[in-house]
């Protein structure tokens, strides 16, 4: 077998290796939220939400990249995109405002269910923002935001998220291969829709 052969072979091991241990990463989140089928909704997704925070904390330690993150309050411009969340998600904000004794733009809400992620920047600039962001720029529920928030970290100029005037692939993020398997079984086995037809839903529920 030739040099070239003999590293062809060894990276293809390498890349099923890796390809196994993710797949077994991914069976197991699906597995456990599948096995969570009877638990209350707003305290599955804060125990996952806690999860969630808990890996990103050990992953983000053990990365020296991660000092470059440049996402901080008041720091918007991903507020303005679609984001799909999962119904339990939905519960939780739901049940997060009603114990702050506060409303949700419903209008609003109904406007942007209307919208796809393909159309979703068609909207005005206003009806594009999230209904959980403030005027300062800062998220008024912060501490129930879904993981898809949580996970979401820029390490390049806050300005390149600007979806309006850049290039999605000119900002950088940091990344923890964990985390995205974790949200992506949750969006599997819970269920996943765009956050305005979510909050619909978990409101007719409430009503």
């Amino acid at each position: 077998m030739s040099d070239e052969s003999r590293d062809a072979a060894n990276r293809s091991a390498r890349d099923q290796k890796k390809e196994a241990y993710l797949r077994a990463i991914y069976d197991r989140y699906t597995g456990r939220f599948r096995g969570d089928g009877q638990q209350e909704a707003s305290a599955q997704a804060q125990e996952v939400h806690a999860e969630m925070d808990d890996l990103l904390t050990r992953d983000l330690a053990k990365d020296a990249g991660s000092e470059g993150i440049r996402c901080g309050k008041g720091c918007s411009h991903c507020c303005h995109e679609p984001v799909e969340i999962w119904p339990q998600e939905a519960a939780l904000l739901i049940d997060a405002m009603h114990e702050a004794g506060r409303e949700l733009d419903r209008e609003r809400l109904l406007r942007q269910s209307a919208s796809t992620v393909e159309n979703w920047r068609q909207q005005p600039l206003a009806d594009r923002a999230c209904v959980f962001l403030g005027a300062d720029g800062a998220c008024t529920v912060y501490e129930f935001r879904p993981n898809v928030c949580r996970k979401l970290l820029v390490v390049t100029d806050p300005v390149l998220c600007d979806a309006t005037h850049q290039q999605p692939d000119s900002v950088g993020r940091w990344f923890s291969w964990e985390a995205e398997l974790m949200e992506s079984a949750a969006l599997e086995v819970f269920g996943a829709s765009l956050m305005p037809q979510a909050l619909l839903k978990a409101l007719n529920r409430t009503d």
